[in-house]
């Protein structure tokens, strides 16, 4: 039996702390561990989950459970922004266990995999779907022969051939949520009706293409859990402790029918609690009846990639929709009574001061409960990286500023300068939030849900004129 230790960073939402959207980040024990957790457990080894995101001092709670404990493995896993972190996780790791694996996961180290263990003390990267890779490592099989990993021996670079990726997920596990303490998660109003708030997914993969996003994880076939077994998970989900669930596909509609008849079953079986859908569902892929359903089923918020008003720019993204449709599926939702957020990118490519303009007027015109704007910026993972890298306009690979809310300029945009994405990010939350109607709308829906005094709190605690 092996001991497994899987890590979440301590900034993995600190990431966020100075951008306009602080105030509605969410909370909650991150889903890939859980899901890698539950898999190893069904082996029998022994597992732990050190989610320094909520510890007071992260790097001493690290050190200690290593010490104390001396796992086998040490999973990490991390986006691009914590490249730095995970790497002084990595060397913290190799003092302290000094035998154990050290495991890299996660679409940056899928991504480059050469590159981060070539700059840190990592033995192996896991590239793509973990839950079966790591079952494999923890039966002790031979490198050479398990799929979707990269390391060096004797100092030459292997990556094995890539996994197939599972495609029956009623076959995986159910989370591991039982190794995770709920009472240090919380999670503002805005976000959630009640804490704490627990995230799920229900199907991987994404059946668009938009090009500043990435699926070099789970792939563009969607692939996804059967009503029943989401159903069910779900009720697990409030017998743990979760008193709010939000699920985190990256498109929850991608199949409409399978979606409905989810909210049909809820409804059936009379789920007692909220639920929400913050990662958005694409417009193409929603109708009346999803909502009126997804409504009677406890649906609270739905979000929508928007990204821009402009339809040559959204075509210059590979962004396969117009205004007049996303203006439908937004009043869908709002007719429905579901809050709506809007998902907003300034900076996108062919974009000018008159485009972002434009879609600042739209966001205001549209009914939308929030909205949540981000500089564009081109992950190495991304199509859109390829793009501007190869045309020489990538000005920096300093991982450590890829944050899309609050980055410095990592690449020339080619009509913008980045002092301007920066002042229409500030100025595009500004417009929305201080419009006297929606200022009006908001305190009367503040005293009806009792919401009034956490809303001034958030106000007076965000800087809007950086």
């Amino acid at each position: 039996m092996a001991r497994v230790l899987l890590v979440n960073p301590p900034s993995s939402i600190d990431v966020y702390s100075d951008s306009k959207i602080r105030v509605a980040i969410t909370s909650a024990p991150f889903v890939t561990l859980g899901a890698l957790a539950g898999a190893v457990l069904e082996d029998n080894h022994d597992v732990r989950v050190a989610d320094l995101m909520i510890e007071a001092r992260p790097m001493d709670a690290y050190r200690d459970v290593l010490r104390k404990w001396k796992p086998d493995f040490v999973g990490i896993t991390f986006t691009t922004p914590l490249v730095s972190e995970a790497v002084a996780l990595a060397e913290i790791a190799k003092e302290e266990c000094s035998g154990a694996l050290i495991i890299a996961g996660g679409v940056h180290a899928s991504t480059l995999p050469r590159e981060l263990l070539e700059t840190s003390r990592f033995d192996l990267i896991v590239i793509g779907e973990g839950e079966n890779t790591l079952r494999e490592l923890c039966a002790d099989n031979q490198l050479e022969s398990i799929d979707g990993i990269a390391f060096f021996k004797n100092e030459e670079f292997i990556q094995t051939k890539p996994r197939e990726l599972i495609v029956d997920l009623d076959d995986l596990p159910m989370p591991a949520w039982q190794l995770y303490d709920l009472k240090y998660y919380k999670s503002p109003h805005i976000v959630s009706r009640k804490n704490p708030v627990g995230y799920m997914e229900t199907n991987r993969g994404c059946n668009h293409f938009c090009t500043y996003c990435s699926q070099n994880i789970f792939g563009h076939k969607v692939r996804e859990k059967s009503p029943k077994r989401v159903v069910d998970e779900m009720f697990r989900m409030l017998d743990m402790g979760f008193s709010d669930i939000h699920i985190k596909d990256n498109n929850f509609t991608a199949d409409i029918a399978r979606a409905k008849a989810v909210c049909r079953l809820l409804i059936e079986r009379k789920f007692p609690a909220p639920w929400a859908l913050p990662t958005g569902v694409n417009i193409h892929d929603v109708d009346r009846e999803f909502f009126q359903l997804a409504k009677q089923a406890g649906c609270y918020q739905v979000a929508f990639g928007i990204e821009s008003a402009v339809p040559e720019v959204l075509k210059n993204v590979n962004k396969k929709q117009n205004p007049e449709e996303i203006r439908y599926a937004v009043n869908l939702a709002y007719e429905a009574d579901i809050e709506t957020i809007g998902f907003f990118m300034i900076g996108l490519p062919g974009d000018t001061e008159e485009t972002i303009k434009t879609s600042i007027r739209f966001a205001c015109s549209l009914p939308l409960t929030y909205v949540k704007a981000s500089m564009t910026l081109p992950f190495p993972s991304s199509a859109l990286f390829t793009q501007i890298d190869r045309e020489g306009r990538i000005k920096s690979k300093d991982w450590d500023i890829y944050n899309f809310h609050c980055t410095k300029e990592v690449w020339k945009h080619e009509n913008l300068s980045w002092d301007t994405i920066s002042r229409y990010y500030s100025l595009f939350h500004r417009k929305f939030y201080f419009r006297p109607s929606y200022i009006w709308n908001r305190f009367w829906r503040d005293i009806r849900m009792g919401y009034l005094w956490d809303d001034i709190k958030a106000v007076l605690s965000n800087n809007w004129g950086d």
